[in-house]
């Protein structure tokens, strides 16, 4: 995923943020362990939340230990104790990145492609390991890529059918946590939105470089088939912020009714607040996949 899923720092209070990171860095720590040290690039902002969230919504109680950390061996960092729901985020960000290296293989030419050829090996051995545990979530992420090459392949001009398959994959991937049949659905139509989110996030912060090289953007074939102009740019980032606020807008009615115990006050941050400013960011020029070097 593309790092867009995240709090509203200002607005966290410090043991709010600490807790946030003890996520952040079991995570980091779990795919180091499970993978090897070159894992811990998958590492990113969405799948803290995910993590978070399945946590927050199990009944099991869960603690803290210290560990050090490659990025600063000297000082012991606080983690999540080692629990079946960062487990199976760790796999989900290996398997999706799996397919993701795949993905750009096939749509990559020449010299291009020796990045990606040079990581497949790895992470299919990853794959592998991850498809032991997590064979639900490896369906997901591959029909998500065949969906998203079928739409690609059509040139589809919807925003709606381009972010369905990234919208259904989340919205699966979701339903794992859930306990009851009701906390199911109300996880699958959070999952769908957020999935919309990510994918019509990442075609505006990506309008430039699309229309650069001519890749798909369902933004672009619907409003600048003959050329982004700054003046064009400006109007598709204005609409498709306002369709991305209506889509957090009802991902915020799907998460008020879920019943969280733990992280509430940091999910409902990222929900309320953290997507809002992801939203406003877009398009200003600044990197949108940033890793947490604050974290380190």
């Amino acid at each position: 995923m593309f790092g867009y899923i995240k709090p509203f720092s200002p607005e966290l209070k410090m043991r709010e943020f600490d807790a946030y990171k003890a996520v952040y860095c079991s995570l980091c720590r779990q795919l180091g362990e499970n993978f090897g040290p070159l894992a811990k690039m998958t590492l990113s902002y969405d799948y803290t939340f995910v993590a978070m969230l399945s946590i927050g919504l199990s009944d099991d109680a869960f603690s803290l230990t210290k560990t050090r950390c490659m990025a600063n061996p000297l000082k012991k960092k606080p983690c999540v104790c080692r629990c079946k729901e960062i487990s199976f985020v760790a796999d989900c960000a290996m398997l999706m990145f799996y397919y993701k290296v795949k993905d750009n293989i096939q749509d990559h030419r020449g010299i291009q492609k020796l990045p990606f050829l040079f990581l497949l090996p790895f992470f299919a051995s990853a794959r592998k390991k991850a498809l032991k545990r997590s064979k639900t979530a490896d369906t997901l992420f591959s029909q998500m890529m065949e969906g998203q090459k079928r739409v690609e392949q059509k040139c589809s001009e919807s925003l709606d059918e381009a972010a369905e398959p990234t919208a259904l994959a989340l919205a699966g991937l979701m339903e794992q946590f859930a306990h009851t049949d009701g906390e199911k659905r109300i996880l699958n139509r959070l999952g769908y939105l957020l999935g919309r989110f990510v994918y019509l996030s990442d075609a505006l912060d990506d309008l430039s470089e699309d229309a650069k090289h001519r890749t798909y953007n369902p933004f672009l074939l619907k409003f600048a088939k003959d050329g982004l102009d700054p003046n064009r740019k400006k109007e598709i980032l204005e609409y498709g912020k306002g369709v991305l606020n209506i889509t957090v807008a009802e991902l915020g009615l799907a998460y008020e009714l879920l019943t969280l115990r733990h992280y509430e006050p940091i999910l409902s941050n990222i929900i309320y607040l953290g997507l809002r400013a992801a939203i406003k960011n877009l398009g200003s020029g600044n990197p949108k996949r940033k890793k947490a070097e604050a974290f380190q």
